[in-house]
């Protein structure tokens, strides 16, 4: 199985500047791919981390437990992505994160990222960037769960996925995948299976979405913003 490293280098292209020899740095990293099946952990809350791991194909997303066992999803992460990235210099990660849907990932060792950056210096300042966008997302997420209504809440994850996954080709038209079950989407809201489930058919029913079988589809791009009072802004993309 080879690992299809390219995903990685579209999403840094797209959030800095990515010179030619840095891409082929990437490349060149000794990258170990895993198929992870659906619910699988791939990082554990206490675990003490020697690699990071970036999300070739599929979906994982982050989450802590509560005594009780009730879970709140504190983020999503498509390809591209290197959720547990934090963990190259605090090694002891203090979440879960765990497939969304059967996914593959690349394991890459901190010893051969380090090396990496030691050779490529520029690329930390990229990685770092990588990390402070990171914590933007869970900064706006934190803000629209203590503010926004339900329906503005769920319009806005939708939004910021399409967005995510449109600058590493990974939409078709207003189409895009989204593995996540009605319980996922209520615990990354912090609302019941029953709201989420209606505020999804409220959404339906005013054809600003279409949220079936591991597919959405945005019907009207324009409302669906507006409702979320998306702005795109924190993603801090390179062309804006």
């Amino acid at each position: 199985m080879t690992s299809d490293i390219e995903v990685l280098i579209a999403k840094l292209a797209a959030i800095g500047r990515l010179h030619p020899q840095q891409a082929e740095a990437i490349r060149n990293l000794p990258v170990q791919v895993a198929r992870i099946n659906r619910g699988h952990d791939v990082v554990m809350d206490g675990n003490i981390m020697t690699h990071s791991c970036v999300v070739l194909s599929g979906m994982l997303h982050r989450h802590k437990t509560m005594k009780d066992g009730n879970r709140q999803i504190l983020s999503f992460h498509p390809p591209g992505d290197i959720p547990d990235l934090q963990s190259l210099h605090l090694r002891k990660v203090d979440y879960t994160l765990s497939a969304t849907t059967q996914s593959v990932i690349g394991l890459i060792e901190h010893k051969a990222i380090r090396a990496m950056l030691r050779d490529q210096p520029a690329l930390t300042d990229l990685l770092w960037r990588d990390t402070l966008i990171d914590a933007a997302q869970f900064l706006t997420w934190m803000m629209l769960i203590g503010q926004a209504s339900a329906e503005a809440r769920m319009a806005h994850i939708f939004c910021e996925l399409y967005t995510r996954l449109k600058v590493v080709n990974g939409v078709s038209g207003s189409t895009f995948p989204f593995p996540a079950t009605q319980t996922d989407l209520a615990d990354a809201l912090g609302m019941s299976i029953v709201h989420a489930n209606r505020t999804l058919q409220a959404l339906r029913a005013e054809a600003m979405l279409s949220f079936a079988n591991g597919q959405a589809e945005i019907l009207d791009w324009a409302r669906l913003a507006s409702l979320a009072q998306f702005d795109s802004s924190y993603l801090h993309l390179s062309d804006e």
